[in-house]
């Protein structure tokens, strides 16, 4: 399989399809019942696959790492319900982070050359400049409704930092070649465990309950969805880590996470009016970087 098809494959479901599907549930439904209605469907599809692969083995490190990334899947839930196109330019601490971690401890700075390079400078930049720029135009307008809670940087950041471990950890694993069906059926176990001391530890405040029971029909096909759709994403992300390095794969997460999100929130829901030409150009540039880092990576340029 070549590289991109897996990165074009999660770059479709994780950051178009699953934004669209999971937002009107986080503006619903309390988040901790609702991760594990959604996750425990993942799981029980990750069993069914790794039981047809013959991968279905227990791994603990694994199951670990899943837990804590079940938490920081609760923690960006929290902050995409508060503002989804904000949260996307915030949240890309998680993609430097496993960067820096392959690069040192995977020695993957040997694959990087001079398009690449200038292609990852592009779209870190980029980020950072989107992420500069909505900083000082909420500080700009402190005194119009709306504002975005603090709490909101606090979910962001923690969803980043856990995540960026958990997403070296999938490159760990890829150059270890660890199954795939072991990997799946062994991470959301462990996002299942955290989903379920979430639901004993956390209430949230006007927020319905996700139980089967409660859930309309409609909801109900949109959960089932977005379980196949999340089981997609990971299956892609990782099979996309085991073909190519971290440091090659992740510029191109990165481009997709600031910016799908970004115009979901902004054209789908409406959470603002429109982009101003710095958050046009800075995009442009984001995804111009990407292009470049893939292009360089296949031999092109």
């Amino acid at each position: 399989m070549l590289w991109y098809v897996p990165v074009a494959v999660r770059t479709i479901t994780g950051y178009v399809a699953v934004p669209i599907l999971l937002k009107p549930l986080v503006d619903r439904y309390a988040q901790a019942p609702l991760l594990l209605v959604q996750f425990a469907g993942c799981f029980a599809l990750a069993l069914v696959l790794a039981a047809a692969l013959d991968q279905a083995s227990l791994d603990w490190t694994i199951v670990a790492v899943g837990g804590l990334n079940g938490f920081a899947a609760y923690c960006y839930r929290r902050a995409i319900a508060m503002s989804l196109s904000r949260t996307a330019l915030f949240a890309f601490w998680d993609d430097l982070l496993a960067m820096a971690l392959s690069y040192v401890l995977l020695h993957e700075g040997q694959f990087l050359t001079i398009g690449i390079g200038l292609g990852m400078v592009a779209s870190v930049g980029a980020v950072i400049l989107s992420t500069v720029h909505g900083y000082r135009k909420q500080q700009a307008g402190k005194d119009e409704p709306g504002l975005i809670p603090k709490r909101l940087y606090v979910f962001a950041g923690v969803y980043s930092v856990v995540l960026g471990v958990g997403v070296f950890f999938m490159r760990y694993l890829g150059v270890k070649d660890t199954g795939l069906g072991t990997f799946l059926v062994n991470w959301y176990g462990g996002v299942v465990l955290a989903a379920g001391l979430l639901l004993l530890a956390v209430h949230e405040e006007g927020k319905a309950p996700a139980v089967f029971a409660t859930i309309p029909g409609k909801d109900l096909l949109r959960v089932v969805g977005l379980s196949l759709l999340v089981l997609v994403t990971m299956s892609a992300a990782y099979m996309a880590y085991r073909l190519a390095p971290q440091t090659i794969v992740q510029p191109l997460f990165l481009v997709g996470e600031m910016i799908a999100p970004a115009l979901i929130g902004l054209y789908v829901f409406a959470e603002r009016e429109a982009l101003d030409w710095q958050e046009q150009l800075y995009f442009a540039v984001g995804l111009l970087g990407g292009v470049l880092v893939a292009l360089s990576f296949s031999g092109v340029l």
